[in-house]
């Protein structure tokens, strides 16, 4: 497997990130601070993952990009859509619940605008923690299922942190 990387664009109201690789916690912390832009963003409208490189991706970067559905939600736009032709990541996705907070599409062509590398950001020993912990956090709020699932995670995290 190959190394996570991420691209984004921004046009018309529409953000897209394009994940691929071997999506893991260490690329969290860049896909948080985008998502802090974009949310800053007055204009955004709709929100597009495309994960059709994606060969593998954590549980920390899907609690990640559930802020994404989350933020949609709390502002009353579209649900965000998560391009998966790959059966492997369509079946990580419905395993944690995301097609109940993301519209997923198998197909999609490639996106007209240029996509820009999304420059890696070091993170502290805390603040990555406390990432990996939201993240976690977030998946928990999606569904009872997932609750139980990473409920010793969140414990332990909590545990680490003092309880944040």
């Amino acid at each position: 497997m190959s190394k996570g990387t991420a691209r984004y664009a921004q046009e018309a109201g529409t953000w897209i990130l394009k994940l691929a690789g071997e999506v893991r916690h260490g690329i969290s912390p860049a896909l948080n601070a985008l998502l802090d832009r974009a949310f800053a963003d007055p204009g955004l409208r709709h929100f597009v993952i495309d994960l059709s490189g994606t060969e593998a991706i954590d549980s920390t970067a899907l609690g990640v990009l559930a802020r994404i559905a989350n933020h949609m939600t709390e502002h009353d736009l579209p649900r965000p859509t998560v391009i998966a032709p790959g059966r492997d990541i369509r079946t990580i996705l419905c395993s944690v619940c995301f097609d109940r907070i993301f519209h997923i599409v198998g197909e999609a062509g490639e996106p007209a605008v240029r996509l820009q590398a999304l420059p890696e950001l070091a993170a502290d020993e805390r603040e990555t923690l406390a990432l990996v912990l939201d993240a976690h956090r977030r998946l928990c709020a999606i569904d009872e299922h997932n609750r139980q699932v990473f409920r010793d995670v969140v414990e332990l995290l909590e545990r680490d942190l003092g309880g944040c």
